[in-house]
């Protein structure tokens, strides 16, 4: 059967790729929505959300050095004891409470939690930083698996002419009014198509693969394209300026600057003295031979000063400034690829655009130019290399508009990603990781 309807086969098989993101629910599938759902359920993202919670366990840790400190302690054991004028053998018993409260340390409990504050926030910028990350890669498999679509609906009718023209051309010869060349001719242009509907059966399946890593699953419903209304800045430098302001991956840098400056203080406080407060209290029995029970209450103001560490505490010191320039490094390094990123999408966004009014011109004077060759042929006043020759310059000049228009709208949202503000654009909420403060100023 498959011998004898080779074009039937062909139709339905391209009708299957062209229509199975029909088949499950009837609802149609947006963009934002799309999105979102590959940000929250994308391991990379998770990874940075849990990454958060630790830091923000880190920091509780970091404020309990506020807090007193309470130990208990019990034990019971034999004690001999053998001197010049006689010898023991008692059971000794032993309990103690003992509460102790730091009153000073070198400023270590605050900036260690000033420390942990600006881990926390810069936990919380990278887990944005991720989820913009995604939702690009997101809107790109999306727009990309639309053009692909068009792109193999173009290529079916593209075969479906050659087809037709073959079909033209062989009744003409029948009639006599042709020639085997023409047929021959007519016949390569139908194989070409055919080849190029294979490939392009095979780029939508890629695409399709791509969107099904980014989101995590497979289509199942069509997709609605989507409008882009966003209005950007005028110039490049706006836009740089507020992608080195808004954008996470930057404020995640600047964070982590002050994260070991406040390390560096942190290291400080081994130059200082230490200052508790201890209060225990004891309850003993058979204590160093001394039979009975004894109970002792301490209050005291414990003063401890180091004096030489060996040079540990300097190294230490040495250590955390390099990591303070390290980290301004980072800084720079992020800064430049984010400027880096914005002049590669707003190039593109504007070339883009100033291509596509040529585009379209240039697809609109073709048809004209085919509609008029078909007619022409009709009369035998055009040859078929003219008429084939056309349609597939039209068909080309179709290719070249889908895939520069859904490419324009990619470079539009990689704009937006790169000066930071793609999931605001597209109202996306990440409320799972989020930061307190600002370290721009660092």
């Amino acid at each position: 059967m498959r011998r004898r309807f080779p074009k039937l086969f062909a139709a339905l098989s391209s009708a299957f790729i062209l229509s199975n993101l029909s088949v499950g629910t009837a609802h149609a599938i947006e963009l934002v929505p799309t999105v979102e759902d590959a940000i929250l359920h994308n391991p990379e993202f998770r990874e940075q959300v849990k990454a958060h919670q630790g830091v923000q366990a880190d920091l509780r840790g970091a404020e309990g050095g506020w807090l007193p400190k309470i130990d208990l302690g019990a034990g019971i054991g034999q004690e001999k004891i053998t001197t010049k004028t006689a010898d023991t053998d008692l059971t000794r018993k032993e309990a103690a409470v003992t509460v102790s409260q730091n009153l000073f340390e070198g400023f270590a409990t605050q900036s260690e939690i000033t420390r942990q504050q600006a881990r926390l926030d810069s936990a919380g910028y990278s887990a944005q930083a991720k989820a913009n990350e995604i939702a690009l890669s997101m809107v790109e498999a999306y727009v990309n698996l639309l053009k692909e679509q068009e792109l193999l609906r173009l290529a079916q009718q593209s075969h479906e002419t050659h087809q037709r023209i073959l079909d033209q051309i062989i009744q003409r010869n029948q009639a006599g009014v042709g020639n085997s060349v023409e047929v021959d001719q007519a016949k390569a242009r139908l194989s070409l198509a055919s080849s190029n509907l294979i490939a392009e059966r095979n780029n939508y399946r890629d695409t399709l693969a791509r969107f099904e890593r980014v989101l995590g699953r497979m289509p199942d419903s069509d997709l609605v394209k989507p409008t882009f209304s966003y209005k950007f800045p005028e110039k490049l430098e706006d836009a740089v300026n507020t992608a080195l302001i808004e954008h996470p991956a930057m404020r995640s840098a600047n964070a982590d600057i002050a994260t070991v400056r406040y390390q560096y203080d942190v290291a400080e406080s081994a130059f200082y003295p230490r200052v508790d407060v201890d209060v225990k209290q004891t309850w003993d029995e058979n204590i160093n031979g001394i039979e009975g029970k004894s109970e002792n209450f301490q209050a005291m103001l414990r003063v401890s000063y180091n004096l030489f560490n060996g040079g540990k505490d300097d190294a230490n010191l040495d250590k955390v400034a390099a990591s303070v320039h390290q980290a301004a490094e980072v800084r720079n390094t992020t800064r430049r690829q984010i400027i880096e990123n914005m002049h590669y999408a707003w190039n593109a966004e504007k070339y883009i655009r100033d291509q596509l009014e040529f585009m379209q011109k240039h697809k609109d004077l073709t048809l004209a130019t085919l509609q008029g060759y078909r007619k022409q042929f009709s009369l035998g006043r055009r040859s078929l290399l003219d008429l084939l020759n056309t349609e597939d310059e039209y068909i080309s000049a179709q290719r070249a508009l889908v895939s520069s228009q859904h490419d324009h709208l990619i470079a539009e949202y990689r704009i937006l990603n790169g000066m930071g503000l793609l999931l605001n654009a597209l109202n996306i909420k990440v409320d799972y990781a989020l930061a307190e403060n600002d370290y721009k100023e660092e």
